[in-house]
């Protein structure tokens, strides 16, 4: 009877070992499938941030598509992000920052449903590419980057290498130098600083998140390589005559000037005086080139020199102030009022649900027909971009799409009560304002959205942070 119960306790004890064995092995299973999914989502999101911005077709080669691949190497990375979501799908939590954006999502969806042009919506409008199926990739890219992007050494010299590239070539371009275009027989418009984006104005709002992080890296991290990367992204910014990126980094440098008053030691101050004597010096050189540099600046000074963009805002400003008729105040800002007029009009038309993403255009032509026709006869050009980011969204997803939009961004700008005191938080934050300051005046582009995108979900990574 013992050897009985002995014997039945002893099985009973091998079938809980084994149990428990069984279990030990599935768990480090579903570890490694975990951790290599882990990596996946990390290479995944250096192609989008490192890879992407480089790809392009040349401008005047493929005029209407030269950001075609930018957009197909953006939704390979997606659907890759999104399996990867799948596989994770058991662990996956939200917070009350990643419900104000699934609501925002909600939003995009419903419109797209209830569209003027479906298949637009859905894919974008031609070479701006920024439809549902975009926003599913920025939404990707931020979940990934708040939860499972980790910090390794190699993603700052990713990152040297990529804005040095790009920068040069914006530099060069503007001074008519750069030698593909010669050595390939590239047609190219002159003094056109785009770099691989296709539009100086795009390559600007790329420059206007660059240039801060690196005057924030080298006042905080004291590398004198933050300091070369600054004046090298400086130039490329100066150069590429984009106003708001120059309005972005201004706000960036604001934030920049709290941070040393509150942080103030002469270490710091020495920082900060290096960087503004640098840009001083820069600066000047841009203005006022020698003779053999201006004779390789051509075209329209008013565009093509920091001397005609400050004369051309004088001119904005006077018209601004002066009694003058609403036709010419319209075209302030390179047209820019005028078009947020037309805009606002949409809006006004469909202020619940919008239009459908990216279908601005549709939108102006049908329900805003009589001033859009007049502005094509006048222009030759077509609306299909409202040149502010938020008017954007009011016009083509609603005005209750943008307004979850902004409490989405707020959150994440005021979640760090501490900002100045957090270096980290803070490198991120002075990029992400600068970009959103930008954004008033400029457009989004798949480009450099998605680096947005990504910071947004990188400043909430404690892990990630704590390890810059």
């Amino acid at each position: 009877m013992f050897k009985k119960l002995n014997k039945m306790k002893h099985e009973k004890s091998n079938k809980i070992k084994i149990s428990e064995s069984t279990n030990l092995n599935n768990e480090i299973t579903i570890t490694k499938k975990h951790t290599k999914t882990d990596k996946v989502i990390n290479v995944i999101l250096c192609i989008i941030v490192f890879l992407i911005p480089l790809l392009t077709i040349p401008r005047m080669v493929a005029l209407n598509w030269y950001n075609i691949v930018k957009y197909i190497a953006l939704l390979i990375c997606g659907t890759i992000l999104l399996i990867c979501i799948i596989l994770k799908r058991k662990e996956l939590k939200f917070d009350l920052i990643d419900k104000t954006l699934l609501a925002f999502f909600i939003f995009i969806v419903l419109s797209t449903i209830f569209s003027i042009n479906v298949p637009k919506a859905i894919l974008g409008e031609e070479n701006r590419y920024e439809g549902l199926l975009t926003f599913i990739v920025y939404f990707l890219t931020y979940y990934c980057a708040k939860y499972y992007f980790t910090y390794n050494k190699h993603l700052k010299t990713f990152a040297i290498i990529v804005v040095s590239i790009t920068s040069v070539i914006g530099i060069l371009q503007y001074y008519n130098i750069f030698p593909l275009y010669y050595i390939f027989d590239i047609p190219y418009v002159e003094s056109f600083a785009s770099a691989t984006f296709g539009n100086r104005n795009f390559f600007g709002s790329f420059l206007s998140m660059i240039v801060p992080i690196f005057m924030a890296l080298y006042i905080i991290k004291k590398k004198k390589v933050y300091l070369i990367m600054s004046f090298l992204s400086f130039g490329a910014i100066l150069v590429t005559m984009t106003r708001s990126a120059w309005v972005g980094l201004a706000a960036a440098s604001v934030l920049g000037l709290i941070y040393v008053i509150k942080n103030f030691n002469k270490d710091i101050l020495i920082r900060t005086i290096h960087i503004i004597v640098g840009f001083v010096i820069i600066f000047i050189f841009v203005l006022i080139p020698p003779p053999f540099i201006s004779n390789l600046i051509s075209g329209n000074t008013n565009i093509n020199s920091l001397a005609g963009r400050f004369d051309l805002t004088n001119e904005d400003l006077e018209i601004l102030f002066s009694e003058t008729t609403e036709q010419k105040k319209a075209n302030l800002g390179s047209g820019r009022i005028g078009i947020w007029i037309l805009s606002l009009k949409a809006v006004a038309q469909e202020p619940l649900l919008g239009t459908g993403p990216d279908t601005l255009k549709d939108a102006l032509i049908y329900n805003v027909t009589e001033e859009t026709i007049a502005r094509m006869e006048k222009t030759h050009a077509y609306v299909d971009k409202a040149h502010n980011e938020y008017l954007q969204i009011a016009a083509t997803i609603g005005i209750p799409a943008l307004i979850i939009y902004l409490a989405f961004i707020i959150q994440i700008i005021f979640k760090d009560k501490k900002l100045f005191e957090h270096n980290a938080t803070f490198i991120f934050i002075v990029a992400i304002v600068s970009y959103l300051a930008q954004a008033f005046f400029n457009i989004s582009t798949i480009g450099v959205t998605p680096i947005l995108w990504l910071l947004l979900g990188i400043v909430q990574n404690e892990k990630f942070k704590e390890n810059l």
